[in-house]
């Protein structure tokens, strides 16, 4: 694991934001209070540190604050996690989006744009680089979930500009990928100094710019429909360039910490697990996703046992309160018989797994000793091993790592999935199959050491002959298929290995179709136009006269050319 995560006090730097966030000021102070410091006079340092927390907390949301991450709301529609219905319009309020809007324009850029002269005036380029493939980041998340958003004219009050005009999605892209390339420039310029509290990889310039070709190659795929001879193209030079992220030692991750208050650095979704009250309403694990890593295959898949912990190894003492619809099995007509309605079915030996259906608008009703909660991985939870505790009350607190988990945001097994597809659907350089598997190795790999010293003594860890029995088997079938057929296991096989980063399983669902086998909605046969982007922030489209909130969250953005009722 890397550095834990630490909040530096930013009581110097809070006074220089709030005088750039007011449109009405024109003119910074020199003031001799520590506490009152212009831009000039606050530490280039301290404006990177809060640059990678809120990278962090984009992604995946905050402590206390519900549904302000972009990876969950990025789960919730893919059935990873659950998310209300009954329709798709009805899922979210543009409310839901306001806090991650403001960490968007209100934090991050303008802590970025705030840093960026800085650090070019004291030649502190690879901090200029690490702002300039953070904002690469966050944008381009932006526009995949929004479609055209505020850019070029955001944040520019002090030139009166105060209703900045949106950007086509596309045009954004293209900014995105100009900002990796000068990136990856500024790290290879000699610098005075290095940052002195770099969260990610503590300086090494080398994984930055793996990251920054990591980020084109995840660019040139989401655009592959678009314009797929220039993807083909470029993502056969990132590959002949030897600079991705393809081994688990450059993964890009955030680490958490473990204090609960004062500020509480944990991993958001541990909070909303293990708070000590029960689990929070928001976080319910969508039946389908436990399924497919608990009955798709011969065995279990060996991550499951880290991603999930059931708290009862059976449901006798479930009725019509708890849940409905273990009392009133009538499956609805519109649901396959083989599907997993209401609970996760036991054929692969494993009992307890205790979720809800995609779209189940119901109230929360009194199980939270019954639902499954998130593991060891990636949020620092327990480990499964069968001791099926109820987790309630103050020790909950410290249940696995105490919430010492991490932000997956760009792992090496997300780089040989996306490769996989490239060279399944560009006919890109290598070989989809090789890619693949060594996604899934990559990922186990990852999942299973994470995990190691929670599982140790453990009569439950995966052997090595229990791994590569299950990845002989995922191979066989993908040997035997077609096509489509291909497709869908690499696909699934990302999925399962993007638990806890919900962005790129939005993405590529969207992109894809795949898997095309996904559960429907609970409560109605028809849940409306699947969500091909999200609603607009409600106080943004309130507070700026230049764009208004869209008349549905069913517009496609710019990359996704497929034809209406592609995905559902």
């Amino acid at each position: 694991m890397k550095k834990i995560f630490k909040i530096t006090s930013l009581t110097s730097v809070l006074g220089a934001l709030l005088l750039l966030s007011a449109c009405e000021t024109t003119e910074l102070r020199v003031v001799d209070s520590p506490n009152d410091l212009s831009p000039q006079q606050a530490s280039v340092d301290f404006f990177l540190n809060q640059i990678q927390i809120m990278t962090a907390q984009i992604h995946s949301g905050e402590e206390g604050r519900a549904e302000n991450g972009l990876s969950q709301f990025g789960m919730e529609p893919v059935r990873m996690q659950h998310g209300f219905g009954p329709t798709y319009r009805d899922m979210y309020d543009p409310t839901d989006f306001d806090r991650l809007w403001d960490n968007v324009y209100a934090r991050a850029l303008i802590d970025i744009r705030t840093m960026n002269p800085l650090a070019e005036e004291a030649e502190q380029f690879t901090h200029l680089a690490i702002g300039q493939i953070l904002e690469a980041y966050i944008m381009m998340s932006m526009v995949d979930f929004f479609g055209d958003v505020p850019y070029s004219e955001a944040l520019r009050g002090s030139e009166g500009i105060l209703n900045p005009t949106v950007d086509s999605g596309a045009s954004i892209y293209e900014a995105v990928d100009q900002l990796l390339l000068d990136a990856i420039a500024n790290l290879n310029k000699d610098e005075l100094v290095l940052p002195t509290n770099d969260l990610f990889y503590g300086g090494d310039e080398g994984q930055w710019i793996k990251l920054a070709n990591t980020m084109r190659l995840k660019l040139y795929l989401q655009t592959r429909l678009v314009n797929s001879a220039e993807s083909t193209s470029v993502i056969n030079s990132l590959i002949s360039g030897g600079q991705l992220i393809l081994d688990s030692s450059d993964d890009f991750f955030f680490q958490w910490g473990t204090s609960n208050a004062a500020p509480d650095s944990r991993h958001p979704w541990f909070d909303a697990n293990y708070d000590g009250a029960g689990p929070s309403s928001d976080f319910y694990t969508c039946n389908y996703f436990m399924d497919l890593m608990a009955n798709q295959y011969g065995e279990p898949d060996p991550r499951i046992r880290y991603y999930f912990y059931r708290q009862v190894s059976d449901f006798s003492g479930a009725d019509v309160v708890t849940k409905e619809c273990v009392t009133e099995i009538s499956t609805p007509s519109w649901w396959a018989p083989d599907e997993p309605y209401c609970l996760v079915p036991n054929i692969n030996g494993l009992n307890g797994y205790w979720g809800r259906n995609h779209l189940d608008d119901d109230g929360i009703p009194p199980d939270d000793a019954f639902r499954t909660l998130h593991g060891v991985y990636p949020i620092g939870g327990p480990f499964d091993d069968d001791s099926f505790r109820n987790v309630s009350g103050s020790a909950a607190i410290t249940e696995g790592y105490a919430g010492a988990g991490i932000s997956p945001i760009m792992m090496s097994s997300y780089t040989n999935f996306m490769l996989a597809e490239a060279a399944l659907t560009l006919g890109t350089t290598g070989d989809a199959r090789a890619y693949l598997e060594s996604g899934i190795r990559e990922s186990i790999g990852t999942v299973t050491n994470f995990g190691a010293a929670l599982a140790a003594g453990s009569t439950f860890t995966p052997s090595s002959a229990v791994i590569d029995s299950h990845i002989a088997e995922i191979l066989s079938n993908y040997d035997s298929g077609d096509d489509t057929d291909k497709l869908r296991i690499i696909v699934e096989q990302y999925f399962i290995a993007l638990w806890g980063n919900g962005i790129e399983a939005y993405n590529t669902y969207r992109r894809t179709g795949q898997p095309d086998n996904l559960t429907p909605g609970f409560v109605l046969a028809d849940s409306g136009t699947f969500l091909r982007s999200m609603w607009y922030s409600q106080t943004a489209t309130d507070s700026n006269s230049s764009f208004s909130q869209k008349a549905a969250p069913d517009t496609p953005v710019f990359w996704d050319t497929n034809p209406e009722g592609f995905v559902d």
